[in-house]
């Protein structure tokens, strides 16, 4: 019995005094690293209903849906169930109307709780 813990020891001494490598996760929360791709935010005042976004997006995660031709008022639905965070949307908006978060907590029991509308 002693003969199988022998080689341990050491390994077992050099991490006693060591600082735990993880930490408690619900009560403290790491900070994201850079360039982090957390889900997609539309700044609805900003966006044009040029639909490249729509035509871009590898998922089809983004519908844009035309209420008034004549006010050119449009609704937008991001589906974050399909969105697989390749921030293409981000890259090809002309204004720039989408940035990504830094939010990685997008647990929900329903997929239509993760559809996001902006009108």
């Amino acid at each position: 019995m002693n003969n199988k813990i022998v080689p341990f020891l050491p390994e077992l001494l050099r991490h006693l005094f060591k600082k735990p490598a993880t930490v408690k996760y619900p009560f403290e929360k790491e900070a994201v690293p850079e360039g982090f791709r957390g889900n997609v935010v539309c700044d609805a005042a900003k966006c044009i209903g040029c639909m490249i976004c729509v035509n871009d997006c590898p998922a089809e995660a983004i519908d844009i849906i035309r209420v008034s031709e004549t006010e050119k008022k449009f609704k937008m639905i991001l589906h974050n169930d399909r969105c697989i965070h390749c921030a293409q949307c981000v890259d090809s908006c002309p204004t720039k109307a989408y940035h990504m978060d830094a939010e990685y907590e997008t647990a929900a029991f329903s997929r239509h709780d993760l559809k996001i509308e902006y009108k």
